[in-house]
């Protein structure tokens, strides 16, 4: 093996490591935005009486599930 092949592979678990925590993240990212949505689109049926318990108004639910 070339020295510069040896270089290159030396540095496949770095960028292999790299790729799978890219895609571990990603994963994350589409599951929390998933679980926003759910949680917003329930929120949305319920009645203003029941928002009301919980302290929210309708205006706040999007504010409220996604922190923004």
């Amino acid at each position: 093996m070339s020295i510069l092949a040896h270089a290159h592979a030396d540095r496949l678990p770095s960028l292999l490591e790299t790729v799978r925590q890219g895609v571990k993240q990603a994963i994350a990212r589409y599951r929390h935005r998933i679980a926003c949505q759910r949680a917003e689109a329930e929120l949305m049926e319920m009645s203003d009486r029941e928002l009301a318990d919980l302290g929210i108004t309708r205006g706040e639910i999007h504010q409220k599930v996604w922190g923004q």
